[in-house]
Parts: C-alpha cells; structure tokens; sequence
C-alpha cells in the first residue's frame, strides 16, 4: 500500500511494507525548474505587458492644429484610457464631416478643468484638432472654445506649438 501527499516543493510518500510491518517516510523532490520559469515568464509578462500597450503623439501630425469653427457636438463620452468627443462640422461647400476626437484621461484633464458635464450633444464649439496622419476626421484635441468663451485644453498637448500647456500646475 502506498499513500502519498503533496507538501510544498515535495511529494510525501507513505509506503507500508508487510514483510517488516511497518510505515516508511519516503521524500521525492519534484522537479520544479520548468514549472517556476514558466511562472515567472508569465508573471512579468502579465506585468510588463501594459507598458508597450500605450502610444504618443506619434499618430497625428502635429505641425498644425485644424480649427474647426461652429463644430456640432453629438456625443461626449467620459471614459479611460481617453475621452471622447464626437462632432460634426459643416464644411465651405456645406458637406458635413464626423469626426471623432480625443482628450486625455479623465484623471489628467479634470486638473485642467474638464469634468464629465463639460460638453453635451448639441452644443456648439470651436475645436482645434491634431489630424491623424493617416488624414482620416479623427485626431487628438488641441482645445475646445465654448459658447460661453471658456477656453478648454487637453492635458498633455494644449499648447498651440504642439508642447505641453499645463506648466503650471505642480
């Protein structure tokens, strides 16, 4: 008769040998190489995967923002990693355009003034945008003017040259 348990990194083996009538402790050590690389391989996989998963600016062309006057919003999403801003703009020949713009993330950009109320569907604004290079209507958001006359940037890339516009805040 043989009985065994796993303890730890070893297996316990419990073996009752008739002819001496009694119990001996056998250990074996399991091999454990493969299936401790395999973990940890996975582990910093798991961990390190999130760091290539986010991009730059290096999408949109950056040299000049496009202005969009009188620019339609019809939808304001609010949600990570970026938020969203859908509008439609009317061209000079009175063709509409759909674009789809985005901000930073909501914990970046509420420091700058920004809040889950700050446009809603309807509202008319002044936006000036980084296009895509792919020149597809979707792009990176520069700044909203409001009706109002409140002026809006994105956190990271809200200076009209392209660089940082929150300097200030520490």
């Amino acid at each position: 008769m043989f009985l065994t348990a796993a303890v730890g990194a070893h297996i316990v083996g419990l073996a009752f040998d008739p002819a001496q009538a009694k119990f001996q402790l056998r250990r074996c050590k399991m091999k454990t190489k493969l299936p401790t690389s395999v973990a940890l391989v996975t582990g910093l996989l798991t961990v390190c995967g999130p760091l290539f998963a986010h991009h730059g600016a290096a999408a949109f062309d950056m040299t000049k923002p496009l202005m969009f006057k009188d620019a339609v919003v019809t939808k304001y999403s609010w949600i990570n990693p970026h938020v969203l801003i859908f509008f439609d703009y009317k061209d000079d020949k009175g063709n509409v355009q759909h674009w789809t713009s985005e901000i930073g993330s909501p914990a970046a950009v509420i420091v700058v003034g920004w809040n889950r109320t700050s446009l809603k569907s309807g509202d008319v604004i002044t936006v000036y945008v980084w296009q895509a290079k792919t020149r597809l209507p979707v792009g990176r958001v520069n700044k909203v003017m409001l009706a109002d006359g409140t002026l809006l940037r994105d956190s990271q890339t809200g200076a009209d040259n392209g660089g940082r516009a929150d300097t200030d805040l520490r």
